[in-house]
């Protein structure tokens, strides 16, 4: 496996002497070939060639109508009140706690960490929406929760899990996900979902995936390879999905910044034409709401395809945008 290093944007070999590498990169084979796979978290400006830190938000002097872009999707059938019909067998049981706390799960004799935040009144006889968030590498569930803002958007209409992802090795620690689909982050979503399931009245027809940087990469594997179980992804500076294989279809919204110097602006290009392909969707797009998103036209019907390339340079251009967490609600809440 070769390995490679992003220094200030210049791709270089790396040893593991490197201490300067903001993106660490080893080459899988993907749908198309030979591509670079395994992103980061997000770059701390204050050390920019230290260990990858969270990035937090920021306006970046870009603003959007993200109150339009969510009653648009109310309009278009199905806001945060609908559902599929489809509600677990936790549904009819009290919840265990109110508000948000931090759980642990036995994944393959390990013990794996994770926050699961609940709407304020939550009612047991309500399939609610549940929503998956990954963080960036080297951060945990914590950080992403502070600043997805995702959560924030839903106002109590949908359960939230923050899994925390464990070291690895090959990335100096840092935590972050194993993308391969037979490995333990795979597991640790599919033993989540079970609890959830099992617990919690979750509506199971509305199981999204959101993440930033490697989170994102995280979310489209998963859309790729639980397409049968997520029914659209939403996420930002990502890329993905490798290894082809995709299982069903997923609605897909990504953002991505063109002066992104951790994730290569390429990276979420890739992701996007995959999703744009595999949703049957014309190459023509149309501008949807917030700026700067744009909607590809005919997708197949109910998997469209949003990409929102923006140009903030905070973080390195690695940002989550403060319009992110409201745009993606409104894109999940449609569903």
């Amino acid at each position: 496996m070769r390995r490679i290093c992003l220094l200030f944007g210049v791709l270089t070999g790396c040893s593991s002497a490197d201490t300067g590498a903001l993106i660490t990169l080893s080459e899988g084979t993907g749908s198309s070939g030979t591509v670079p796979a395994l992103d980061t978290g997000g770059v701390s400006t204050a050390e920019p060639t230290g260990g990858a830190t969270e990035v937090l938000t920021t306006d970046g002097g870009v603003t959007g109508d993200v109150t339009a872009a969510m009653s648009g999707a109310d309009e278009s059938g199905g806001g945060t009140d609908a559902t599929t019909g489809a509600m677990s067998g936790g549904c009819g049981q009290a919840a265990p706690f109110a508000g948000a706390m931090a759980q642990t799960i036995m994944v393959e004799g390990v013990e794996r960490s994770y926050i699961l935040a609940l709407p304020d009144g939550y009612d047991p006889s309500h399939a609610y929406p549940l929503v998956f968030a990954w963080h960036g590498r080297g951060s945990n569930a914590d950080q992403a929760r502070l600043y997805f803002n995702v959560e924030q958007a839903s106002q109590g209409a949908a359960i939230f899990v923050y899994p925390n992802g464990l070291p690895l090795a090959d990335m100096n620690d840092q935590t972050g996900w194993d993308l391969d689909p037979s490995n333990e982050d795979f597991a640790l979503f599919d033993a989540l979902m079970d609890e959830m399931s099992a617990t919690l009245c979750v509506d199971t027809g509305r199981v999204f995936s959101t993440g930033h940087s490697f989170g994102g990469y995280m979310s489209n594997q998963l859309g790729c390879f639980r397409g049968g179980v997520v029914r659209a992804i939403g996420l930002v500076a990502g890329g993905g999905p490798y290894g082809g294989g995709c299982v069903g279809q997923v609605a897909a919204w990504l953002a991505h910044g063109s002066v992104d110097m951790v994730v290569p602006f390429s990276e979420g290009e890739n992701s996007r034409d995959h999703w744009a392909a595999a949703n049957g969707c014309d190459a023509v797009t149309e501008p949807v709401a917030p700026p700067p998103c744009t909607a590809f036209t005919g997708c197949d019907d109910g998997f469209p395809v949003t990409w929102c390339a923006h140009d903030i340079p905070d973080f390195l251009g690695h940002t989550w945008p403060s319009w992110a967490g409201p745009a993606i609600w409104g894109f999940f809440s449609q569903f």
